[in-house]
């Protein structure tokens, strides 16, 4: 009896030993399992060039490139591999190809904070995506805890989550500032002013070439500054001190400039102006793309102006880029001249379609730019008086015919190396013509054609996408700067609503691209059986961004019907590649 119960006791351990290896074998042990866990911060890559991989490790294949200097935000780590955010989705990097900004949560002390606007919105997580789970009001007392980029995570009495930190007052924390005291002059164009020392912070507005700002401190790489009554971040790459000492003439000069103006530019076609702030007001006037006016006062992300009738009325902020001059609406003093393109072409009494026709003028008329508001052109009539045409039935050049700007000219297209970049692409379609016609598949045939004609011309070509494939702005321009490209061309096609017009356009944004424009225009121009809309200042990333000579082709529209069935033919998309590859032989020739 003894033994058998001996027996059945070894059974019984013998099946609680079978289970526990059961369950091992379900759950086996992986190595380096337990370095694996969440983390927030930001990568900044430190090579020229860097895969990011599907999973961690060489043998993963390659998701997408990132270059120098892009910065990343961490979404985990494990062992030797961070997975990062891109524009491609969530990849990894090797962290010794890396430097690390790290903002653990939790690492950050609690700080005391207020709200600084009405209707705050709190959000669930730390971006304008995520539901809201309550609203705060101006004078609300908030803790912050944690922060991503631009964004907080609060604690108040009614609710825990995130909010816009530029909301949130009294709680800076900029990295080790040294305080300064003296005037710096902007040595480029259009260059951001931001929140904080970070190119991931919230852009305020831009500066450009000889603006005089306020330094007022200091971190690695970033001066602080005055911009429009508040602290502001600049790039200490495009600023420079003056060099005189004369501390007395410095002060003089202080007392005797005016007060600074924060202008806005209008960064769309027909913006309504209100007459209170929400987009249920009156409206009351309208303004247009690339006009400047006085920022007269702010609420709520609306901005009050003037307009020249004298009215006054609010336009909202996320159409405004805004910048800081002496004064709005100054004349630009222009030696330029409108070319007609259209018989019996309207010539208004005010820069608007609404407005009075004073004057028809014939196809080939030209007239003297006396200044520029928005998309339209101020020109002086035969008898001394002044009429407005619209920017997109002339073509314009200089009064000379020729450009000044001196460039280096070397040799023809043998070495040179080109960034073709076939606009749109993937999820992104662009526009899509009055019979179906894809503008990112017909940009994509152009760049191909004109590839290899410059590839059997010697030049080294690099397209910023061979396949119908999503790529971000940023990354495009990135391609131009890291190649250093001597040419950036963005191939693009048009569209407008009036489906009558048509044409090809070319668009520069620097004076050191306007030769290039001129070049590669004369040559569609010359080649093209489209009509000539001339060449013009196009407010577009990929040129506005872009610090090598770079142009935006616009080579026909599709919204008519008979120019989208025109560059579809094989004829006419050859006859385009041919003529930006002579227009590009004509820009490097000696």
């Amino acid at each position: 009896m003894g033994v058998c119960n001996i027996k059945l006791e070894v059974t019984k351990i013998k099946k609680v030993i079978a289970s526990i290896l059961i369950v091992l074998m379900m759950f086996p042990f992986q190595p380096g399992m337990n370095n694996v866990h969440a983390e927030s911060g930001k990568v900044t890559i430190s090579v020229s060039t860097l895969n990011v991989r599907t999973g961690p490790g060489l043998s993963f294949p390659v998701l997408s490139k990132v270059h120098k200097g892009e910065e990343y935000k961490i979404v985990d780590t494990q062992k030797d591999w961070y997975k990062v955010e891109t524009n491609s989705g969530e990849g990894w990097v090797a962290d010794w190809l890396v430097s690390v900004e790290s903002s653990v949560s939790g690492d950050s002390p609690a700080r005391e904070g207020k709200v600084n606007t009405n209707g705050l919105r709190v959000r669930k997580g730390p971006s304008t995506s995520d539901g809201v789970l309550t609203v705060l009001q101006n004078g609300d007392s908030v803790t912050v805890t944690d922060e991503d980029g631009d964004w907080l995570l609060v604690e108040s009495e009614s609710t825990r989550g995130w909010v816009h930190r530029e909301y949130i007052s009294g709680t800076e924390t900029t990295p080790a500032k040294k305080s300064e005291s003296k005037q710096g002059i902007i040595t480029d164009n259009t260059l951001n002013v931001r929140t904080s020392p970070s190119l991931q912070s919230t852009v305020l507005g831009v500066l450009n070439k000889g603006d005089v700002v306020e330094v007022t401190g200091s971190v690695s790489g970033w001066y602080e500054i005055r911009f429009g009554g508040v602290q502001a971040w600049v790039s200490e790459s495009y600023l420079e001190f003056s060099t005189d000492g004369d501390e007395s003439s410095t002060e003089e000069e202080e007392e005797t400039s005016s007060p600074e103006e924060m202008v806005g530019i209008i960064t769309v076609h027909g913006l309504n102006v209100r007459d209170e702030t929400s987009l249920n007001g009156r409206i009351v006037g309208k303004v247009s793309k690339g006009e400047k006016y006085t920022l007269l006062n702010e609420k709520n992300n609306w901005y009050q102006i003037k307009l020249s009738s004298g009215s006054k009325g609010w336009i909202a902020g996320w159409y405004v880029q805004k910048t800081v001059t002496a004064a709005a609406h100054e004349s630009n003093s222009s030696n330029e001249n409108i070319t007609v393109l259209y018989n019996g072409t309207n010539i208004r009494s005010e820069a608007n379609t609404q407005a009075s026709v004073i004057k028809r003028a014939a196809s080939g008329e030209s007239f003297p730019v006396k200044n520029k508001e928005g998309d339209w052109y101020e020109i002086e009539l035969a008898d001394g008086s002044a009429g407005y045409v619209a920017g997109w039935v002339v073509s314009i050049r200089s009064a000379e015919g020729e450009n000044t700007t001196p460039r280096k000219r070397s040799g023809g297209l043998q070495d040179k190396v080109i960034v073709i970049d076939p606009g749109h692409g993937g999820r992104d379609s662009g526009t899509t013509g009055a019979s179906g016609t894809l503008e990112k598949l017909l940009t994509m045939k152009t760049g191909e054609l004109l590839a290899e004609k410059l590839k059997s011309a010697g030049a080294k070509v690099i397209l910023t996408r061979k396949t119908d494939e999503y790529l971000a702005l940023p990354s495009r321009v990135s391609l131009s700067h890291y190649y250093q490209a001597d040419a950036f061309i963005s191939i693009h096609f048009d569209s407008i609503l009036d489906s009558s017009i048509t044409g090809h356009t070319t668009y520069y944004y620097q004076n050191q691209q306007k030769a290039l424009a001129e070049d590669i225009h004369r040559s569609l121009s010359d080649r093209l059986p489209t009509v000539d809309r001339g060449v013009r200042i196009g407010d577009y990333h990929v040129i506005r961004e872009n610090n090598r000579p770079a142009v935006l082709l616009e080579l026909g529209f599709l919204s008519n019907p008979t120019e989208e069935a025109n560059v579809n033919t094989q004829y006419f998309q050859d006859l385009a590649a041919t003529a930006i590859y002579h227009g590009l032989g004509d820009y490097f020739s000696e």
